[in-house]
């Protein structure tokens, strides 16, 4: 029986259980692979030193595949506990900071508090800058936002607005895939950065009006 190994929850599945994208499997039962993800031992998961780089590298390869699928479309009109949200974000925003660390552009923020992380994303040449943070909202959700400024001016737009999402408690990992998006859409080349932002928005307000 021929078998394989989700790239996000590590699980050795029937073929049958499993979506093959680019020659990478990922669990078709989307919920029961974020549950396994998120279980037993889920606490034991920050004692992990390669958990949040792995998730940061299987975020990061998500996020390409994403952004390729955007170009092949048309264009149409009080949480958990405190030391371990701590704990993952400042996980996260190492992670991060190692895959980045040849790509200048680029700066890390951790906020002491344990409270958000932010990326910015800065072109001297162009006069602009831009900026994702996720941070802990009160209550029991995590908030995406992405925003930025555009000195030179924007026609299209996108970056005078912000890009906004939240996430229950238990889809952190959602929320770190959806940033991997937006960090590399920042990165592509200046006259495909509006189209993939805005393709990137209307995916995520796509999915706030189905859940």
């Amino acid at each position: 029986m021929a078998t394989g190994v989700c790239i996000y929850c590590g699980r050795t599945l029937d073929v049958q259980e499993l979506l093959d994208k680019a020659g990478k499997f990922r669990c078709k039962n989307e919920q029961d692979c974020l549950d396994y993800q998120i279980g037993d031992d889920a606490a034991g998961n920050l004692d992990d030193p390669e958990y949040w780089p792995s998730i940061v590298k299987s975020a990061l390869s998500d996020a390409a595949e994403r952004l390729s699928a955007y170009g092949t479309r048309k264009d149409t009109a009080g949480i958990g506990d405190s030391a371990e949200e701590s704990g993952w974000m400042r996980a996260v925003i190492d992670a991060l900071a190692a895959e980045y660390r040849e790509k200048p552009r680029f700066a890390f923020r951790y906020d002491e508090s344990g409270n958000s992380f932010a990326v910015s994303f800065g072109e001297a040449d162009q006069g602009s800058h831009f900026t994702a943070q996720i941070a802990i909202l009160a209550g029991t959700r995590y908030a995406l936002t992405v925003a930025g400024a555009e000195r030179s001016g924007d026609p299209a737009g996108v970056y005078r607005e912000f890009i906004y999402k939240t996430y229950p408690v238990g889809l952190r990992e959602d929320a770190l895939r959806d940033l991997s998006v937006v960090l590399l859409a920042f990165e592509a080349e200046e006259g495909a950065r509006p189209a993939l932002l805005c393709e990137f928005r209307r995916e995520i307000e796509s999915r706030c009006c189905s859940e």
